[in-house]
């Protein structure tokens, strides 16, 4: 299997950059797949569970925010606003951003504060979803 190089940068840092054989997102589509040589394209990137074959052969797994990727000429950057490994999680804080997203969600709001809301609910329930099946060793 090739490889092609992968940037995967956040609003606060470069999460990974390197080769890789593999990187698993989840799009608007549902979760796709990038391998070497893919053909060039942009892709709108959902919050949900991001996997990573590194040109070694280990996996990372990360909690991904909203963002994009583009492929070109076996080149990919994806730009995202958050990206956590599952040791990363505060899950108190996450727990936390999750109630206060559905009380935000029961009040008035505009349609922008309304999807807003939904966003970080639903931002807050993955990142408790990949903690606890990554630190339950599934």
């Amino acid at each position: 299997m090739g490889t092609f190089e992968l940037k995967i940068i956040a609003i606060n840092k470069i999460f990974y950059e390197g080769q890789s054989k593999q990187l698993i997102l989840p799009s608007t589509d549902g979760s796709m797949g990038i391998l070497a040589h893919h053909e060039n394209a942009v892709i709108a990137v959902s919050v949900g569970e991001l996997r990573i074959e590194t040109s070694e052969g280990k996996w990372i797994v990360a909690v991904t925010g909203a963002g994009h990727v583009q492929i070109d000429e076996n080149k990919v950057v994806m730009i995202v606003d958050t990206v956590e490994l599952p040791g990363e999680i505060d899950e108190q804080r996450a727990l936390e951003a999750k109630e206060r997203a559905e009380e935000q969600l029961r009040q008035k709001q505009s349609t922008y504060e309304y999807y807003m809301s939904k966003a970080n609910l639903a931002r807050a329930m993955e990142r408790l979803k990949i903690k606890k099946k990554y630190d339950s060793g599934l």
